[in-house]
């Protein structure tokens, strides 16, 4: 079997552990929010998914096999992106207009890496401010390596256009959501704080399809180039 292909439908096969794990962490919280400790089990719409990570939940009830299934799922999502970075850029790099993009993006995507392996190692309740310090890291950097990788596989006749549309969409929705964050209703009241809930799940979505989608796309550029080399001369 062909190396990247095996590569990308490894990466799709850990989409899906990682969105078990997060379901499982989700069916064993306690309960609570940041605004109500009073709420039983995980809330869509208030509670955000960091809050999975917490060892004590906030309604104060111990949360510690919940939090390790959420710090497995977003290791498990680290290795699948950087796996999926690691052998795009393999791929893009041999096209010469996209090389230097999917480099830069490959830079990128260590601060995306680091950042969210330091959220799944610092959990809310426990250590705040690193927390927060490393989910700025990773959700400022994933759109500047989206950006990036949108322009390289723009340059790259071998992707179909909606390989680029994907990376685009994705970088747009990370944008929105630094937006939000930076400027946007606070968690400080109701609206608010369902505000930015639904567009964190909206952009965990979106990553999990776009990544879905750019797997595809990938595995037909290797496939396509694999048969080419079948299909030349020996010697």
């Amino acid at each position: 079997m062909n190396i990247r292909r095996g590569s990308w439908a490894t990466a799709r096969r850990g989409l899906v552990i990682a969105l078990v794990l997060v379901v499982a962490s989700g069916l064993l919280y306690p309960g609570g929010t940041v605004r109500d400790e009073s709420t039983r089990g995980y809330s869509f719409t208030h509670n955000f998914l960091s809050d999975l990570g917490s060892t004590v939940a906030f309604n104060g009830q111990r949360n510690v096999v919940g939090a390790v299934l959420f710090g497995l799922s977003v290791l498990i999502m680290v290795l699948v992106f950087a796996g999926s970075i690691v052998v795009a850029v393999r791929l893009l790099s041999a096209t010469p207009g996209a090389r230097p993009l999917a480099r830069l993006a490959a830079v990128a995507s260590v601060l995306v890496c680091a950042g969210f392996l330091g959220v799944a190692l610092t959990p809310a309740d426990r250590a705040w401010s690193l927390h927060i310090a490393f989910s700025r890291l990773a959700f400022w950097s994933f759109p500047v390596t989206t950006a990036l990788l949108a322009i390289a596989t723009a340059r790259d006749a071998r992707f179909r256009p909606r390989a680029t549309v994907g990376w685009v969409t994705l970088t747009i929705v990370l944008a929105r959501l630094i937006a939000m964050a930076r400027l946007g209703a606070t968690a400080d009241t109701e609206h608010g704080l369902v505000t930015q809930v639904m567009t964190q799940k909206v952009m965990a979505v979106s990553v999990l399809v776009v990544l879905w989608i750019e797997s595809r796309e990938a595995e037909v550029v290797s496939s396509r180039e694999s048969l080419t080399r079948l299909d030349q001369p020996a010697g």
